[in-house]
């Protein structure tokens, strides 16, 4: 390509466009490989952050625990005949103490649940396996 710009422009003219060719080519190479630099810290960014956010297993069995709980009465729920009131009701419930980091209060407001939901059921004549 060189050879071809020498023989149609002048020779300062050739010189100019070699260097604008260069350095344009440089500035690509140089957002390449600042662009794959940024990638692998990103990725061990999100790796740092995947790692801080595993649970304890007292966590994790926690969390299983919630997540029983919560099925359970949807499940029931979805049998009975006024399910729009009392899914809105339970959601509401869960969601309001979503936000608690405390575990040993969160279990204790799980075990309150779960004996409302005892309460509760056993007044609609439901029956709730927790």
């Amino acid at each position: 390509m060189i050879l071809q710009l020498t023989k149609v422009f002048k020779p300062q003219s050739a010189s100019l466009i070699i260097k604008s060719l260069s350095t344009s080519t440089t500035l690509q190479a140089s957002s390449a490989s600042s662009a794959s630099a940024t990638t692998p810290s990103k990725r061990r960014a999100a790796t740092t952050n995947s790692i801080n956010n595993i649970p304890s297993l007292e966590e994790f069995l926690f969390q299983q625990r919630v997540r029983h709980v919560y099925r359970a009465v949807l499940r029931q729920i979805y049998k009975h005949h006024e399910r729009q009131d009392m899914v809105k009701f339970v959601r509401d419930e869960f969601k309001v103490n979503a936000n608690e980091r405390d575990l040993n209060h969160r279990k204790y407001l799980l075990s309150l649940g779960v004996s409302q939901i005892a309460s509760m059921s056993a007044s609609l004549g439901l029956k709730v396996d927790l």
